[in-house]
């Protein structure tokens, strides 16, 4: 089997601050994580105009201008890749060269995004959050030339261990006969262990610096030395499930 693919998601952890994003690109590549994810929107398209939603003020503090993107893609020696929110980030991801596409739960229902996306036929980490099937459907549908990786998420900020249904993991993968993923936003690495047990081919982490750093995701997120235990413990996992 091939080893499972483990993406550090740089999310909005660094606060806007190019010096640490800088910093999580190394210490992702030191724990061993094949990419590093980051999100690419415009705040206020992300949140219609709100300015009053809880997280707006998150997502302004972690923005970074395009110009930035590039600058951190160049940065990056293991994969680079990025959750487009717009048209317009698909754009600037193909503009870099990335290699796949990560598509985020609330994305899900943007058909003209997944079209967008389409048109690439690059290789797709879908995040199904608790969309019903039919949802899920309609934009894989639109994605047909794509291939497609699910990711089994519980978009909660973190996830408690009593809400994960690795079963729906398993069974939506079943349905649409594709492999499979956990997005996890639990604390520690153990639901993500479980999930590489269950055959979870992509495992996808938010990692910071410092869970001492402002943000809302800071919560759900592994530090260096955790990431660094997680990789080492789904490699340790694979190197007995091939000789079993």
């Amino acid at each position: 089997m091939k080893p499972t693919f483990i993406i550090a998601e740089a999310g909005i952890n660094a606060c806007g601050n190019l010096d640490i994003a800088k910093q999580q690109i190394d210490l992702a590549t030191m724990c061993g994580c094949d990419s590093i994810k980051f999100q690419i929107y415009d705040t206020d398209r992300l949140y219609d105009g709100d300015r009053t939603a809880k997280t707006y003020k998150e997502h302004q503090r972690g923005w970074f201008s395009y110009k930035n993107f590039r600058v951190l893609a160049d940065y990056t020696t293991i994969e680079w890749m990025a959750t487009p929110f717009d048209v317009e980030a698909v754009d600037l991801m193909e503009d870099i060269g990335v290699r796949r596409y990560k598509v985020a739960t609330r994305s899900v229902i943007d058909h003209k995004l997944m079209e967008a996306i389409a048109k690439t036929k690059k290789p797709v980490i879908f995040s199904t959050g608790r969309h019903d099937t039919n949802t899920v459907k309609a934009s894989l549908d639109i994605l047909s030339d794509n291939q497609i990786t699910l990711m089994y998420c519980v978009p909660n900020y973190p996830t408690k261990v009593k809400d994960l249904n690795f079963g729906r993991m398993t069974k939506m993968a079943e349905i649409f006969k594709v492999p499979y993923g956990f997005s996890d936003h639990t604390t520690g690495i153990w639901a993500s262990i479980e999930a590489v047990r269950l055959g979870a081919e992509a495992i996808e982490r938010h990692f910071t610096v410092s869970r001492s750093l402002e943000g809302c995701d800071q919560i759900c997120s592994l530090e260096p030395n955790e990431m660094k235990l997680l990789v080492k413990s789904i490699r340790q996992l694979e190197a007995y499930r091939d000789v079993l």
